[in-house]
């Protein structure tokens, strides 16, 4: 059996694990998706994220994201332009987990506001799609996405900041896409994501491209550098966290 490993937003997604249901409960489903293996994973990615925006220069950076996925928990990094840094974790019992993001001691700002990472339009979330373990408001009408099918999911922020419509294979408990909506804002997303592409390493899928975009800009996160996938043992862990420049 395949197993696709979803390393750039820390999910192990077991594409023939499960097979395909058609009537499997919204609660089983999104359990589902939220823990698609039961199997232990790493990755240390690096690449280049590119921001564009309207009337703007186009900004290009380096990056570096890793993660030690098992069932209970996660943590991992994220590196942005060799001099940021956050150090990620989430616990993944519960249904309104969601990832915490602490800055490294050399940073200067938040994750989300007056920092690199920020000023790129991306939310340590859109690697790790903590917003899957938002709680789920309904189930909507299904529609199919680059020609696969596709149960579509109406989530919802625990401080109500902002809904999340989120797109996942039907027959894969796989997001390929998420549209992100302020609350009292529901005609039009703020902001998109979309996974556009995998490869392929230690017999395990990764994602190895990520679309982010908003009303006048988009970023697009290529993980094309020397990568590393593979299992996870405890007995011989990675040494993937790093130190900032």
């Amino acid at each position: 059996m395949k197993k696709f490993w979803m390393a750039v937003v820390l999910f192990s997604i077991g594409l023939s694990v499960f097979g395909a249901e058609d009537a499997v409960p919204l609660k089983e489903f999104l359990a589902r998706t939220r823990n698609a293996a039961p199997v232990s994973s790493y990755a240390a990615l690096e690449g280049e994220a590119r921001h564009l925006r309207r009337g703007e220069r186009t900004v290009t950076m380096p990056i570096y994201f890793a993660i030690i996925l098992q069932p209970e928990r996660m943590t991992g990094q994220i590196i942005i332009d060799g001099d940021e840094g956050y150090i990620l974790g989430q616990t993944r019992k519960g249904g309104d987990s969601e990832t915490s993001v602490v800055p490294m001691k050399a940073n200067a700002g938040s994750a989300e506001t007056e920092s690199k990472l920020g000023r790129m339009g991306i939310r340590a979330s859109d690697l790790t799609m903590s917003f899957l373990f938002y709680p789920a408001l309904r189930e909507l009408e299904p529609v199919s996405v680059r020609t696969v099918p596709c149960r579509v999911v109406l989530l919802e922020a625990p401080d109500r900041s902002e809904t999340v419509k989120v797109y996942i294979a039907r027959d894969h408990y796989f997001p390929i896409k998420a549209e992100f909506f302020r609350t009292g804002e529901e005609k039009e997303p703020y902001r998109s994501l979309e996974v556009n592409s995998f490869k392929k390493s230690d017999g395990l899928y990764y994602t190895d491209q990520l679309g982010l975009y908003g009303p006048g800009w988009r970023t697009i996160i290529n993980f094309d550098g020397e990568n590393r996938v593979g299992p996870f043992d405890p007995t011989k862990p990675p040494e993937i966290i790093r130190q900032l420049q």
